[in-house]
């Protein structure tokens, strides 16, 4: 059984796969969930309100699944599992992130993605020997560059549901340590 809020929540998503954001009400979010309005409006002041509770969820449960992996023999942060263990968690979040990034979705959000993306790949890289010789904007731009490409590649992956987490991980992981040219290269 959902909770009100879980019904109210699902009811903005399924209206945002129909029609942009400036065109739902929460008249039609309560109709849609079958939740009385004066209760939605207890909860919420406001459908943005509504949809922040939904993006801070996603965001939270990326980030709980990239807490650092240190392995004592190495002494080493394991960076690559925590690519895989991000597309895992938007695998399991698929619907929800594709109507969020989608054309009638929140702009805000791709900006918050896109800075959750930013600051893991900077605790990376900054963790990480091989890019000591690196300055701080070197880095930044490197982050840059490699988050925006994961995010260009997450999009895809989203329309595109055949591809598992691993495939799209590992296509990640050689285009970052071996370049385009390797995959033209014969």
């Amino acid at each position: 059984m959902y909770s009100i809020d879980e019904k109210i929540q699902a009811s903005l998503l399924n209206l945002m796969k129909e029609k942009p954001l400036d065109k739902i009400t929460i008249i039609s979010i309560a109709d849609n969930s079958n939740v009385d309005r004066t209760i939605v409006y207890q909860k919420y002041r406001d459908k943005f309100a509504i949809l922040q509770v939904i993006e801070d969820n996603i965001l939270n449960g990326l980030d709980n699944t990239t807490e650092d992996t240190y392995q004592l023999e190495s002494q080493k942060f394991v960076s690559e599992t925590q690519i895989l263990r991000i597309l895992e968690a938007v695998n399991e979040n698929r619907e929800t992130i594709s109507i969020l990034l989608s054309e009638n979705g929140d702009p805000r959000f791709y900006e918050y993605f896109v800075k959750f993306l930013v600051d893991k790949g900077l605790k990376i890289i900054d963790n990480d020997p091989q890019f000591n010789g690196l300055d701080a904007r070197q880095k930044e731009l490197l982050v840059q560059y490699l988050s925006s490409a994961l995010l260009g590649l997450v999009k895809y992956w989203l329309l595109h549901p055949e591809m598992s987490a691993e495939e799209l991980n590992n296509f990640f992981e050689n285009l970052f340590r071996n370049g385009i040219n390797s995959f033209t290269e014969q």
